[in-house]
């Protein structure tokens, strides 16, 4: 007996790496569709999305950058989607960081199709909505926070009367009946800083407008803050709360395949533990003892 023990105590931890690479990589590949418990935060998220009406004025903010790009990415590629299937509903899209049109550009190219007689960016049909019918990509707003202020202030001569590749849009913002900041709906923020928190000082203090935050990681503990405060009234987080998005939308993505990997590793982690308190206990402790 005391040979097993030492066996589990002495274990090459080479052997323990190369079982997280083929777990993670079989379930990567094959995954089971384990259970998914869906947080009420996501819940919550996905109700405000599914409850847009016609005529309503979705403003979303592309806070990302490289460095986060795959861990947002599960949640743009859903929740964008959601938006742009609801009848009626206008969509504008603009960013605070300088990599962030390179994304929003990625997004409509993963999901949507060419409109006809057109090539290449911005020029996409998603979900029946076409570009500068449905929807604009407004641009980069460079300065932090200082946009966000500006565009609260005074929403249309801020934005300009053209969009980032040049087209005319006033027109098609008077359609919308767009004047202010207090015609917009709803506000959606995919964070790799701090969107989601700028639109809370500027556009719902004073107005009320309602904010979907999306963030990665190091955000959570603050936007959860934020949101038991009722600043943000829905709150993704992170790859798990994409994956749990993912489920309730149908739109199915690496978010949702990569969960089977994330709670298979979970209980390997804990198999581990178990298995090296037992070497320890049943072995390695009296060894050290003998020692002494």
């Amino acid at each position: 007996m005391s040979n097993i023990f030492k066996t589990l105590a002495t274990a090459d931890r080479r052997i323990w790496h190369l079982c997280t690479f083929l777990i993670v990589s079989i379930l990567l590949l094959n995954p089971l569709g384990l259970p998914l418990a869906v947080g009420e935060e996501v819940i919550k998220t996905y109700g405000i999305v599914n409850n847009l009406k016609p005529g309503d004025i979705v403003l979303i903010n592309y806070d990302i950058a490289a460095y986060g790009w795959d861990e947002l990415k599960g949640q743009c590629l859903s929740v964008v989607p959601h938006i742009m299937e609801k009848p009626g509903v206008k969509v504008l899209f603009m960013t605070n960081m300088d990599q962030g049109i390179i994304f929003i550009e990625q997004t409509f190219q993963t999901m949507g199709k060419l409109m006809p007689g057109k090539t290449g960016a911005p020029w996409y049909v998603l979900n029946d909505k076409k570009y500068l019918e449905d929807w604009v990509i407004l641009g980069y707003f460079p300065g932090q926070e200082t946009p966000f202020a500006a565009l609260a202030a005074d929403f249309r001569k801020n934005a300009g009367d053209k969009d980032w590749y040049g087209n005319q849009i006033g027109g098609w913002l008077n359609q919308i009946g767009l004047n202010s900041a207090k015609d917009i709906d709803l506000l959606v923020s995919f964070d790799c800083t701090s969107g989601a928190s700028w639109f809370a000082r500027h556009f719902y203090l004073p107005n009320g407008t309602p904010i979907i935050a999306g963030e990665i990681g190091v955000n959570v503990p603050t936007s959860l803050t934020n949101y038991n405060a009722g600043l943000y009234k829905g709150l993704i987080k992170s790859t798990r709360g994409a994956a749990e998005y993912q489920f309730l939308s149908g739109y199915r993505g690496k978010a949702l395949v990569s969960m089977d990997a994330y709670s298979a590793i979970h209980i390997f982690l804990i198999l581990i533990a178990v298995v090296g308190n037992i070497g320890y206990f049943g072995w390695e402790r009296k060894a050290m003892e003998v020692k002494k």
